[in-house]
């Protein structure tokens, strides 16, 4: 013989009950967790920069990446155009055949820095580099043998068998001839 559905009223009633308890646990879980993400501490501004957040995972290569480097303030620093990327761990990167434009408070262009290999690292934004280095600015060219480079400074050093040449010395000196 067949039930009717009126012979299992209770049943019913005992689903329906269950089914509101989930559904004022979910909401009840729903406002802990905007609460912990409203008391929670906004990211900071350097994570968000450029250069921290590079695209690349770990032993990953990209091939052309561009990447700009803004200070704490949101000013363009410069900008990365490399060859390859390949990152090294959570805090070096690997470049070869970079190409790096520095820019100066009104964000115009000042250095043009050469390398064809540096590993820059991501904590303290120094990119270091071992081999042969050139930077140019209008007034000057300088190359090394290996350089450390600050990219939030822009102060640097070059190292072993370091040549300049000097295009317009009046500009350096200030003084005209």
């Amino acid at each position: 013989m067949l039930r009717s559905r009126s012979a299992h009223p209770v049943s019913r009633g005992a689903r329906f009950s269950l089914l509101f308890i989930l559904a004022c646990g979910s909401l009840v879980s729903s406002s802990a967790h905007a609460k912990r993400q409203k008391n929670a501490p906004p990211p900071s501004p350097k994570e968000e920069l450029g250069l921290k957040n590079i695209p690349l995972t770990v032993g990953h290569e990209a091939k052309g990446l561009v990447l700009p480097n803004y200070d704490l303030k949101g000013h363009l620093l410069g900008r990365f155009e490399a060859a390859t990327a390949s990152r090294l761990d959570e805090d070096h990167v690997h470049f070869t055949n970079l190409k790096m434009t520095t820019f100066d408070d009104h964000e115009k262009p000042d250095f043009n820095i050469d390398m064809t290999e540096g590993v820059l690292n991501l904590e303290t934004r120094v990119i270091t580099s071992k081999a042969r280095t050139k930077i140019k600015r209008t007034d000057f060219e300088i190359a090394g043998d290996a350089m450390q480079f600050s990219t939030l400074t822009h102060q640097g050093t070059l190292t072993g068998n370091v040549h300049m040449t000097v295009f317009k010395q009046s500009q350096l000196t200030g003084k005209a001839k």
